[in-house]
């Protein structure tokens, strides 16, 4: 139990580095809907509703917790670096790259009962980063008069949650997950002068916060004395956040000229009808291949009337919602080893791809993101400790005249470990 108390309390000495990816696409809705989890499946790229593990905590499904080895407590933490090219009309080809190192996740998991399994921690659900500036000018006004307005975005949203699942029949197992999300966008927007000095700035801030619930149910088994299967399936309902908006307008001096505290006629921001589906077919122990389909009924919702942080109605740059939906795929080979009359996973080496239409429509284009992964996990031999790592590339948008195509390669860690339980004597094996 030390270790994991030291690798819990490493997270309070973590320095969190501040953003420096821009994210373009992040100005709209709630910013960039966060689809990995920093786990075992980031090497598939993020394919895992129907995964189950002994051994790792998979949130891509609360169903598989169940699925954990009896009488152990695991925890993990996790972090991602990332670094991201531009291209387009509108980017400064002296000014197109951006990177950062973010601290992800701290989860714990444990089996309660044989077939009750557990899981709490903290993931991120969305984020927006972004500046970017607009000229102006004011014609008719010698000849015209040319000013600056300067955009600069921040924040997102959290997710704390505590998921439980429970096995049936040694063949079934269903979960639920109870989240409390929260977190906030702001925005600053600076009028400058021709000489880019500050006239006026505009804080504004969207405060957003609410519970949120979803499910999952897995069906596992043999086929023979082979292969190993299992299918899921994911959903969570249409639910709301409620939105706490407030703006500040200060003058060149930091004096506060104005404040309002909701001062648009915005109280909730609605998130859809979620649906996933994974199917998950194992070879001899060792060989798994893997797929998942994902939807989320963004067209439903009624968001178009939503204010990202004042920026104006889904008229601004053109923008609505839309119906999203992900298609990923995965393989993953295991290398064990036959001891104490079982197999003991030493590594393991995975690799994945996507497709993905996100729920932006940005000047007439969904955008789109596609990309592959590869990734490594380690168990340690000398400790309880076990090292997954990833690397993800991927493109997204288009370069075309009104948007912003970004190639971006993606880091990720996470160390687990896990220990023996204290269960007053009882053993669950």
């Amino acid at each position: 139990m030390k270790y994991l108390a030291i690798l819990l309390l490493s997270v309070s000495f973590v320095q969190l580095k501040a953003q420096t990816n821009n994210s373009p696409y992040s100005i709209f809705g709630i910013g960039d809907i966060e689809d990995s989890y920093f786990n075992r499946t980031s090497g598939l790229a993020n394919t895992g509703i129907a995964y189950r593990s002994g051994r790792y905590l998979i949130n891509n499904n609360p169903a598989s917790f169940s699925g954990l080895d009896n009488s152990f407590l695991v925890g993990e933490i996790g972090g991602r670096a990332k670094f991201v090219n531009y291209s387009g009309s509108t980017v400064d080809a002296s000014n197109n790259q951006s990177f950062d190192i973010t601290f992800t996740k701290v989860v714990l998991g444990v089996k309660p009962a044989k077939n009750w399994g557990a899981s709490i921690g903290i993931l991120p659900y969305s984020s927006q980063n972004y500046e970017f500036s607009s000229p102006l000018t004011a014609t008719g006004v010698n000849g015209g008069l040319v000013a600056n307005s300067f955009y600069k975005g921040s924040g997102g949203i959290n997710k704390v949650y505590w998921a439980n699942s429970y096995e049936f029949f040694k063949h079934l197992s269903i979960g639920v997950n109870a989240s409390y999300l929260f977190g906030s966008l702001s925005q600053k927007i600076v009028l400058q002068d021709a000489n880019h000095n500050e006239i006026v700035s505009t804080n504004n801030n969207v405060a957003l916060s609410n519970f949120y619930l979803d499910y999952g149910i897995q069906l596992f088994g043999s086929i023979g004395k082979k292969f190993d299967y299992s299918i899921g399936a994911t959903f969570a309902n249409k639910s709301n956040l409620n939105a706490d908006i407030s703006q500040v307008v200060y003058g060149a001096d930091s004096s506060v000229l104005n404040y309002m505290n909701n001062p648009i006629p915005i109280r909730t921001f609605t998130l859809p009808n979620s649906f996933g589906a994974g199917i998950s077919l194992t070879y001899n122990k060792r060989y798994t291949f893997l797929s998942d389909y994902k939807y989320q009924e963004w067209a439903s919702t009624k968001n178009g009337v939503y204010y990202n942080s004042f920026l104006g109605s889904s008229d601004f740059m053109n923008y609505h919602v839309e119906n999203s939906n992900r298609l990923s795929a995965g393989f993953e080979f295991s290398k064990k080893k036959s001891m104490y009359n079982s197999l003991i996973e030493l590594r393991y080496y995975q690799a994945g791809f996507y497709y993905s239409n996100s729920y932006l429509n940005v000047y007439g284009h969904q955008i789109r993101d596609i990309g592959g992964s590869i990734g490594m996990g380690v168990n340690s031999k000398r400790n309880a400790l076990s090292y997954s790592i990833s690397l993800q590339y991927g493109v997204r948008g288009l370069p075309s005249l009104q948007l912003v195509e970004e190639k971006y390669a993606n880091f990720t860690i996470a160390i687990s470990y896990r220990d023996f339980l204290l269960t007053k004597g009882r053993k669950f094996f």
